[in-house]
């Protein structure tokens, strides 16, 4: 028997959502590089390594770019990285079709190098080299699809999840240890809690009892108006993939660390 959607999704607060935010750069003109990773590196277990795959091919509009930027970035020094994009993007707009038509036919000659680069690295890979490369790709797919999930939540304005006693108390006392140790700040504070005597620690836990409440009271209220707006399917439907690249995740990490 499928769980409430009330009891599904305040389960959601499991998900890990202290997902990397990582901002790349739009253009990268390093190319070519030659690299071979150990499967330590992206935190497994198997000693597989893997050459880099060869790097996908840039769009026109990126090649553009890469040659756009340094006069971009001369005329106008003062434009932060996000503008010097846009300026450029704002070129691209503007540009003669001919232009445009010299960088896409670029960007076609390098994709059909890529394809036989690619083909051949296929080539020589070992068996435990495809099972690293399908693993790594699942578990991109996994934190992609995982970080979706915490934005529809947070754009959906999920109510924040009950604070515990213990985090209650490190909020509390976090500043003052952050100034007197500021390299031993969490060994400080769990130390502290787990010196300081029962009848200390009741205030810190009867708030934690009070946010609990407010924490349930606001998850009522809010799948109520989940289902006023019919926003389950959407949610639903990113947990469903989480789950399924799990089921296919798992195996391969297992048997990787076996290896």
């Amino acid at each position: 028997k499928m769980a409430p959607p009330v009891m599904q999704f305040a389960r959601l607060s499991l998900v890990n959502t202290n997902i990397c935010r990582v901002a790349g750069n739009l253009i990268n003109a390093k190319q070519g590089d030659q690299q071979v990773y150990g499967f330590a590196t992206l935190k497994h277990g198997s000693a597989t390594t893997l050459p880099v795959p060869p790097k996908r091919p840039p769009t026109g509009f990126i090649l553009f770019a890469n040659d756009a930027r340094p006069n971009v970035v001369k005329q106008n020094p003062s434009l932060k990285p996000t503008e010097v994009i846009r300026a450029i993007a704002a070129r691209w707009r503007s540009a003669d079709e001919s232009t445009k038509q010299k960088y896409t036919a670029l960007s076609k000659l390098r994709r059909e190098e890529f394809i036989k680069q690619k083909e051949l690295y296929d080539t020589k890979l070992t068996v435990q080299q495809k099972e690293a490369l399908k693993e790594v790709a699942i578990e991109k797919k996994l934190k992609s699809t995982k970080k979706k999930l915490h934005e529809t939540l947070r754009q959906l304005e999920r109510p924040k999840g009950p604070r515990s006693a213990y985090v209650l108390f490190t909020t509390a006392k976090r500043s003052d240890v952050q100034a007197r140790l500021p390299k031993e700040v969490m060994t400080t504070l769990a130390q502290m809690w787990k010196e300081l005597p029962e009848e200390k620690k009741k205030p810190y836990h009867e708030k934690a009892e009070v946010d609990r409440a407010r924490y349930e009271s606001e998850m009522v209220a809010w799948m109520k108006r989940m289902d006023k707006e019919g926003k389950w399917e959407v949610l639903n439907d990113l947990k469903e993939d989480i789950r399924e690249l799990r089921k296919e995740h798992d195996p391969l990490k297992k048997s990787s660390s076996k290896s």
